[in-house]
């Protein structure tokens, strides 16, 4: 008998290897990436551009592909990162010179044939964000949800808030020198942001930590167990229950939060949100949440990633400055003077980090509904695809020296493979939102301090992202000294 169980346990554990790590016969044309290296990525928690950068792009620049096939937690997903191709030609080498944007272009604008991935139902990540926001969702509900949110956050440029929050964090700092963890200011500034702005609810971060961040912080570290994220199935087989009901009650947290709103509307995006008899109560707190990790995750990214590179570039910190002294002076800051033509080294700065340090490094994906084509390869239907947006900015083909900071590259190069918000119709619609968050807080503590890595900073030789399985590319333990001018 003991015999049966255990060649029922060997069989169990075949089916889902063979289930986990063998390519689909429809896919095993593309040139794929070695999947042990990802494993073993994955397994010793690298950071996702560590990742691409080293086992990604080298694999596509040895090859000049385009488009690759890359195992991803899980599963099979086709990688777009648009490399120009060399071919040979009369024995000359020459280049492709197709626009360097073009099948990332050409999967993005085909909402009919390339929509949204379903996502998964084993995983823990969707359990908490829901299946009717508009990140994941199609056809009608995704255009009535992207009209909304549009038009909730393009009803007022919230700068003067920018600008109070920021000032809150000039205070914190205070006078003289003072060394900080700027990814945890960052994160506590971005949630006060987000919460006055969109949910018009307080979370008094800057002021002290607030709870409900620390336990958000606390199940996303949970959802992260590599092995789970490895093999997803698991959940089934060994169901984290306590975290589940860490999931529930704070969900249960955003809906107390819809609720309060409901019974006292304000002038906020969320406010506007619930004006729409078509926004189910599901689709309000799926976009809640959504709104919430976007602001909170992404937003503390890049704000570190600015603020690290402009501490590690005296040079460039001191032309940032001395643009702001130009047209700002000693006045108040406005929506105004913050605006992007006003600011343009300033905003050049911005573009540049979320060029080298995109928040986001790849978008989520989407899924062939019918056999494609991308580029020379034929997709079968039911594929799944993402724009490697991380790969895209560090290609050598779009961008010269991809590695270094070069602000200036925006004064002279194409944007044409800019694509931090991605592309097409479905690219972020807080863009505009996050650019003014960024050269708001940036302007004000350029203005009253310069700043730097302090002596023996991890950081010193290049920025160390933390790991995440959510494709995000934030710094860890990110620590700044700042001097008051």
């Amino acid at each position: 008998m003991a015999s049966i169980y255990w060649l029922a346990a060997v069989a169990f554990v075949a089916f889902f290897i063979r289930r986990l790590f063998v390519v689909p016969s429809g896919l095993r044309h593309l040139p794929r990436v070695p999947i042990l290296p990802l494993l073993k990525s994955y397994l010793s928690m690298e950071p996702e551009d560590v990742r691409i950068r080293n086992l990604i792009l080298p694999f596509a620049d040895d090859r000049q592909e385009g488009v690759v096939l890359v195992w991803v937690l899980g599963r099979w997903m086709v990688h777009i990162l648009d490399q120009q191709v060399r071919r040979v030609q009369d024995n000359l080498t020459r280049l492709d010179m197709t626009p360097s944007h073009k099948i990332a272009r050409q999967m993005s604008d085909d909402l009919a044939l390339y929509p949204k991935e379903k996502p998964p139902n084993d995983s823990l990540l969707w359990h908490l964000i829901g299946n009717t926001n508009i990140l994941v969702s199609n056809a009608t509900r995704w255009k009535k949800q992207s009209r909304l949110i549009n038009d909730a956050i393009n009803l007022q440029m919230p700068a003067e808030q920018f600008v109070a929050l920021a000032e809150k964090v000039r205070t914190l700092l205070g006078e003289g020198s003072s060394t900080v963890r700027w990814d945890e200011f960052a994160q506590r500034f971005a949630v006060d942001a987000l919460g006055t702005t969109v949910f018009g609810h307080d979370f008094e971060a800057l002021k002290e930590q607030s709870m409900f961040v620390r336990e958000y912080n606390g199940v996303m570290s949970g959802i992260a167990d590599p092995i789970y994220l490895i093999a997803p199935f698991l959940e089934h087989i060994l169901p984290r229950k306590t975290l589940l009901r860490r999931i529930d009650a704070l969900t249960e947290q955003f809906v107390a939060l819809l609720k309060a709103k409901q019974a006292s509307p304000g002038d906020d995006m969320m406010s506007y949100m619930l004006r729409d008899p078509e926004m189910s109560q599901k689709e309000l707190r799926d976009n809640m949440i959504l709104l919430f990790i976007s602001g909170h995750d992404t937003s503390a990214g890049a704000l570190s990633t600015l603020f690290y590179f402009l501490g590690t570039h005296p040079d460039i910190q001191r032309r940032a400055r001395e643009e702001i002294a130009a047209v700002v002076g000693k006045a108040e800051f406005t929506a105004d003077n913050l605006g992007a033509n006003s600011l343009p080294y300033l905003n050049a700065c911005i573009r540049e980090s979320l060029r080298i340090n995109t928040p986001i490094s790849y978008v989520v994906p989407r899924m062939s509904t019918a056999d494609a084509q991308l580029g020379k390869y034929a997709i079968p239907a039911g594929t799944s695809i993402t724009v490697d947006i991380y790969a895209i900015h560090h290609t050598e083909n779009f961008w010269s020296s991809p590695h270094a900071f070069k602000p200036e590259r925006f004064e002279q190069e194409s944007l044409k493979s800019w694509v931090p918000f991605a592309l097409g119709p479905r690219q972020c619609p807080a863009r505009n939102f996050a650019m003014y968050e960024q050269r708001a807080l940036a302007a004000v503590l350029l203005r009253e301090y310069e700043w730097e890595l302090p002596s023996g900073s991890k950081h010193s030789e290049k920025i160390q992202n933390a790991f995440s399985p959510f494709a995000l590319t934030v710094p860890h333990e990110l620590q700044l000294t700042f001097r008051k001018l």
